[in-house]
């Protein structure tokens, strides 16, 4: 967040979507943090909507302009999600002001510049709209267009003609109009929110139709039309990106949900090393050129390694669908303590035990050796799935502490203490098994008398002062 530097790469650059997610995984502990830097971002963003990539702010602002699809629509999915937590809608009012640069010409990826300060200016909300209104993309398969990268941007190649489509930016986008469409109802903006309505709805059927490979979902289409992340190809069979989307964003059907996330643990989870990999099998000899992620060695970062930010949306996953043995269970690999137990497996992974590593790497002769530590925004997603998928704790609305974990049958129960930023109130809870396991909440109580108890999850209101709360798990 404040170096943006690390051994790996000495870079001192903000990132778009990096320093969003950074911030917008801590909204627990520091939303005032969050909030600062949905204002900072908003602030580079260009007039069309499109962001700096990345940027420079010493000694003079310069960034590079890209035709990377995702950039933008992280900022009103932190934004959203900031609002969820938090409450605080005065956010979508502040001001920030657009930037002015030439925009790219065809066939131009990419243009380091210095980009001017627009005469415009807006509300985050505007912001936030103008990010959808442009991402609102379709392809020949209804899906949208993938660019010169979305999230993976080692696959800079796919769409770099203009028509390649992104089935996981399909699932990204579906999720924040999920949440965006209410929001703009609520503020008398019926246009924008009727017309992405009706993209939502053509979304939702191209996804589970184009996107649909038979047992999991595909990654995306070329730019002539070719499949990515199927069955058929000899590469890339298969992405666990899109199927941890696909059960995130809520657009698979319970059936698809749990088919889809049946192969990731078939195809892209292994028992020792102990890793979740991102695909499978490497890119080495696929006569489509999906970008610079093949010229990655096999195995090595996304190119079929474990790229511990999207096995953090795996174990997101896990969770939602209720898997509460297994999510434990891969949270636990995602641990540096677990891949330096003993000798034998510090000699393999190589890397410091205390920190999260971007990279495992997943076929020999390196498997199992980890790469990229330090600087990586999986440290703060790796928390936030800690604390909120599988411990359960969330905040709602700034005003309301929700607790519904997702952990084994066999765990005793566990503690934790939560100090809520804003009101300095502080909750030591305990959480007990009431020895029938720990399927659901059965009873809270706070400091001693009963609290609420709705649809399995503890609902204990935020206030000052020390709070003892005790949960007690069980069957229903």
């Amino acid at each position: 967040m404040w170096g943006r530097t690390a051994f790996y790469q000495s870079s001192g650059a903000y990132g778009f979507r990096d320093q969003l997610q950074d911030a917008g995984n801590m909204s627990l502990l520091w939303p005032d943090l969050t909030r600062r830097q949905i204002l900072l971002h908003a602030a580079h963003q260009f007039e069309e909507g499109d962001v700096l990539h990345w940027w420079h702010d010493q000694p003079v602002e310069r960034g590079v302009r890209t035709r990377f699809a995702d950039d933008l629509l992280w900022l009103p999915f932190v934004t959203l999600n900031y609002l969820e937590s938090t409450g605080d809608t005065s956010v979508l009012d502040e001001r920030a002001p657009f930037l002015k640069a030439e925009v790219l010409a065809a066939g131009q990826d990419e243009n380091y510049l210095k980009p001017e300060i627009s005469s415009q200016s807006a509300s985050v909300y505007e912001h936030c709209r103008r990010a959808i209104e442009r991402s609102l993309t379709n392809g020949a398969h209804g899906l949208p267009l993938m660019g010169t990268g979305d999230w993976n941007d080692g696959m800079n190649r796919v769409g770099r003609e203009g028509r390649g489509e992104s089935v996981w930016m399909g699932f990204f986008l579906y999720q924040i109009l999920g949440d965006f469409i209410p929001l703009a109802e609520r503020r008398g903006d019926r246009e924008i929110a009727s017309r992405c309505t009706q993209y939502r709805a053509s979304l939702h059927a191209a996804l589970n139709e184009a996107g649909w490979d038979g047992k999991w979902y595909r990654r995306a289409y070329y730019d002539d039309g070719t499949p990515l992340g199927t069955h058929t190809a000899d590469e890339c069979q298969i992405d666990g990106l899109a199927q941890a989307w696909a059960v995130l964003s809520g657009a698979a059907s319970p059936e698809r949900a749990a088919q889809a996330m049946a192969e990731v643990e078939a195809r892209l989870i292994t028992e020792e090393p102990g890793i979740v990999r991102l695909l499978t099998p490497p890119f080495v000899n696929t006569q489509h050129d999906p970008g610079y992620i093949k010229g990655y060695v096999a195995g090595v970062r996304e190119n079929g390694g474990q790229y511990t930010h999207a096995a953090c949306w795996v174990v997101m996953a896990m969770a939602k669908l209720g898997r509460r043995d297994r999510a434990a269970e891969l949270l636990k690999r995602l641990s540096p303590a677990l891949h330096t137990r003993d000798a034998e497996h510090l000699e393999t992974y190589k890397v410091e035990p205390y920190v999260i590593a971007a990279d495992v790497y997943g076929v020999e002769p390196h498997l199992g050796r980890g790469g990229w530590t330090w600087y990586t925004g999986s440290a703060g997603w790796a928390w936030r799935v800690a604390v909120e998928s599988v411990l359960g704790l969330r905040l709602s609305q700034g005003h309301t502490l929700v607790i519904k974990p997702c952990v084994p049958d066999d765990w005793p129960g566990f503690e934790m203490d939560y100090k809520h930023p804003e009101s300095g109130g502080i909750y030591h809870i305990q959480v007990r098994s009431s020895g029938q396991g720990m399927e659901t909440v059965l009873a809270v109580t706070l400091d001693g008398l009963p609290a609420k108890v709705l649809e399995g999850s503890a609902q204990l209101p935020i206030s000052a002062g020390d709070h003892e709360v005790i949960v007690t798990m069980g069957r229903p």
